[in-house]
């Protein structure tokens, strides 16, 4: 099974610990891993906010970005990925990156795993495909 995993689920890999992930990436050690620009992009975001705090290790955040580059595949994406991302959107999911890594596994055939409850529950309100990594 193909798996993309959210933003928060890279962070630990980069240093940056985040409760709940450790069980889901426990369980994807069997599952081929994709990872999105996008995530890495959030990535960046929340690195450059620890900087500023003084609470961010340079070299560890190095060595993950490498890891996460050569043990994970890349999702590609396209137009109509993008299209989606949009109609989530403005169906009122108010987080674009959220709706471009969904969007991105939709199209991909993927699992997506992800501990954002919020784009989970607007899912299941809006009636989509649940393609959710349990």
């Amino acid at each position: 099974m193909r798996v993309l995993v959210d933003t928060s689920l890279l962070l630990p890999t980069l240093g940056i610990e985040v409760e709940r992930a450790e069980k889901i990436l426990e369980k994807l050690s069997n599952y081929e891993v994709y990872y999105s620009d996008f995530s890495i992009l959030e990535c960046l975001w929340v690195a450059s906010s620890l900087e500023r705090k003084g609470e961010f290790v340079q070299e560890i955040f190095d060595v993950g970005l490498e890891s996460i580059f050569e043990g994970y595949a890349k999702a590609g994406d396209n137009a109509e990925v993008f299209i989606k991302a949009f109609e989530l959107y403005k169906m009122g999911h108010n987080d674009l990156i959220d709706c471009i890594l969904y969007s991105t596994a939709l199209h991909n055939n993927m699992k997506f795993a992800s501990l954002d409850k919020e784009l989970k529950k607007f899912v299941r309100d809006n009636g989509l495909k649940y393609i959710f990594f349990e």
